[in-house]
């Protein structure tokens, strides 16, 4: 990875540490807090439009990657689905050749396609809401860069446009988090 040197003669190994030491120390320590505790890259890169990052989403997702370690929920929940539907079979299985009884197989059956179809279930919902809080943050964030672009040379409105975005931002988020 390459690293950068900024003017006074600090070696940055991102671009994201280098931003970072742009802004004000409560807002790169709120950032950094709010990388470590949020699972979604995207909400992330949201954020880290907001607080006016230049660099691109590889860069970001990088950064997140190497500093926090991110649990992928989607893929355990995958494998426990998929061993779930190999430990049903494999119970048919013993069923049909007689070595697990009938009526005790067939309790146990009922009960690994039960916890099968509720994995499922959690899978979609997870599927559903992470598309759902994905489209709204990027539709946000493509609003409000919009907002920005257009105001950006006129000091009389872009400070007002700033809060206003913030107060959006902190409202998007909060209902999002509550669904």
């Amino acid at each position: 990875m390459p690293t950068k040197e900024a003017t006074g003669g600090k070696v940055y190994l991102t671009y994201v540490d280098q931003w970072l030491d742009t802004l004000p120390a409560a807002e790169s320590e709120d950032f950094n807090e709010f990388a470590e505790v949020t699972p979604s890259v995207i909400e992330i890169w949201v954020y880290a439009g907001i607080l006016q990052y230049p660099g691109s989403f590889n860069d970001l997702s990088r950064w997140v990657k190497m500093k926090y370690k991110k649990l992928n929920r989607r893929e355990i929940l995958n494998s426990e689905i998929a061993a779930l539907h190999s430990d049903i079979q494999e119970l048919r299985m013993a069923i049909t050749s007689g070595e697990v009884k009938a009526d005790n197989g067939c309790q146990r059956l009922a009960a690994l396609e039960k916890e099968l179809r509720s994995h499922i279930e959690t899978s979609d919902k997870m599927n559903r809401t992470t598309d759902k809080r994905g489209l709204v943050l990027a539709g946000a964030d493509r609003v409000m860069r919009e907002l920005t672009g257009i105001f950006k040379d006129d000091p009389q409105f872009a400070e007002p446009i700033e809060n206003a975005i913030n107060a959006v931002w902190s409202k998007i988020y909060s209902e999002l988090s509550n669904t």
